[in-house]
């Protein structure tokens, strides 16, 4: 429905803040229902405080943009993004980091429940989205919880079919995924199954069990509020004495490439509606020359000095890898099979799991991937695969065997 933007707040003098713009796509903007869905996650963000919700910072409506919404930048990574390249490495994240986002999530989630709005009155915030996409890893170790677009609170304008279900496939509580009505348990259940992700099937058994009774079938079953959930995963594993320094040494040191940042996009058209007054949100800014900027800031063209090293260093590889296997293959072939071990290592396959019925748990050697339908992006080599339903009771278990480049297909039939 939308894009999202790095940009630029200029203020008085030299302030300036990087921001994150959320705003509709060119093909979408005069489209009053996503306008209305972008208005209401800025009313809702921009009334809730507390350290582990991305903050909101504008609101703006212009006419050659639409509404954009002005929001904190987080300086990190995705949960996903660093479950996926951990994985990758053959890392798994400590049960007691995972413990730790969980709980950090938890506090703001639980202050998103409990937030009123500016007369007093509940607003009855249900974020409906808790996924590993929407909680962020700040690269000093801080945890975030973002993206309430599809938050259901007092006031907001419902813009799709009543009983249409919101939020992820995999992580949606069961209310939520036939559509019945929804409210902060159904976040606990969601938040129950990224810690699960995060800290993997092979847990303690105290871990386990509080992630249990967060994804119980039945809303009444589990934990209360998201703030006893957030106690349970501290006295269940208990923190680091300095969480933050933990879980920041730990991306750097099993996820770095999420750390990185890279610009993606050539930008846009420079802005040429004014900016209201007092609110100097990503305005351009004049150059040397006096002409405008644009908005957002394009991609610099490679140094062709650098597009020269690495033309000559593929070069290299190319010559020197076939000597260098031809050569170990006379010594017993042992550097060869660990050439080809290490290429495999780098390799990556598709996995495509479907079910009758669908919305069927996928582990995947032994780690809970989410819910059928479901693509998993997985390491060459043999991967032991588990498909089935808690409720019917139906397993299927089968060995799959990943290729480079190569989607592969498991449908399971729990029907029988």
């Amino acid at each position: 429905m939308g894009e999202v933007w790095l940009a630029e707040l200029q203020g008085a003098g030299a302030f300036r803040r990087r921001v994150v713009l959320k705003v509709l796509a060119p093909d979408r903007r005069g489209d009053e229902r996503l306008a209305s869905m972008l208005a209401d996650e800025a009313r809702v963000v921009g009334l809730l405080h507390h350290p582990g919700i991305v903050a909101a910072l504008d609101y703006l409506e212009t006419e050659q943009h639409g509404p954009i919404f002005v929001l904190e930048f987080v300086d990190g990574a995705s949960l996903r993004t660093v479950l996926k390249i951990g994985r990758r490495h053959a890392a798994f994240m400590p049960e007691t980091l995972a413990a730790h986002i969980g709980a950090q999530v938890a506090h703001a989630l639980h202050a998103a429940h409990t937030a009123v709005s500016r007369d007093g009155k509940p607003l009855n915030v249900v974020h409906r989205d808790v996924a590993p996409d929407n909680v962020l890893l700040s690269r000093s170790g801080a945890v975030y919880l973002g993206d309430f677009g599809v938050a259901r609170a007092t006031g907001n304008a419902e813009v799709t079919h009543p009983g249409t279900p919101k939020g992820k496939r995999g992580y949606m509580a069961p209310e939520q995924a036939i559509g019945h009505g929804v409210g902060p348990a159904a976040d606990i259940f969601s938040l129950g199954r990224v810690v699960s992700e995060a800290a993997d099937v092979n847990c303690g058994p105290a871990l386990r069990s509080v992630i249990e009774k967060a994804t119980a079938e039945k809303p009444q079953d589990r934990w209360a509020t998201a703030s006893e959930l957030a106690a349970a995963l501290l006295h269940a594993c208990p923190p680091p004495s300095d969480p933050d320094r933990e879980l920041a040494q730990w991306l750097n040191q099993y996820a770095p490439e999420a750390l990185v940042s890279r610009q993606t996009s050539p930008g846009a058209a420079q802005r040429s509606d004014p900016v209201p007054a007092g609110r100097p949100v990503a305005t351009p800014t004049p150059t040397r020359t006096g002409e405008q900027r644009k908005l957002f800031a394009s991609v610099p063209p490679p140094s062709r000095r650098l597009l020269k090293i690495v033309a000559v260093s593929a070069i290299a590889i190319f010559i020197v890898l076939p000597l260098a296997l031809m050569r170990s293959a006379a010594r017993g072939g042992r550097l060869l099979e660990s050439a080809i071990t290490g290429i495999s290592a780098l390799a990556h396959g598709d996995l495509r799991v479907t079910s009758r019925p669908v919305e069927a748990e996928v582990y995947v050697d032994g780690s809970l991937r989410g819910m059928t339908p479901l693509l998993i992006d997985l390491p060459a080599g043999k991967h032991s695969v588990r498909v089935g339903s808690p409720r019917m009771e139906h397993w299927r278990a089968a060995e799959v065997t990943v290729k480079d480049n190569t989607e592969h297909r498991l449908d399971v039939d729990l029907s029988e």
